[in-house]
């Protein structure tokens, strides 16, 4: 999986999981820190959201 899938996937869980996202600004910020983040943090991350 690549970067930008990985980067979808997660953020789109956390958008989905949090109650407290509501804002298309808060999705925005959520998908910029998880771009900053290298590949192999975002697989860990994918990878807990998977178990």
């Amino acid at each position: 999986m690549d970067k930008q899938h990985l980067v979808e996937l997660i953020s789109n869980s956390l958008i989905y999981e949090s109650q407290n996202l509501q804002s298309s600004e808060s999705s925005a910020e959520i998908i910029n820190y998880l771009n900053r983040l290298n590949l192999d943090q975002l697989r860990t991350m994918s990878k807990e959201f998977i178990l």
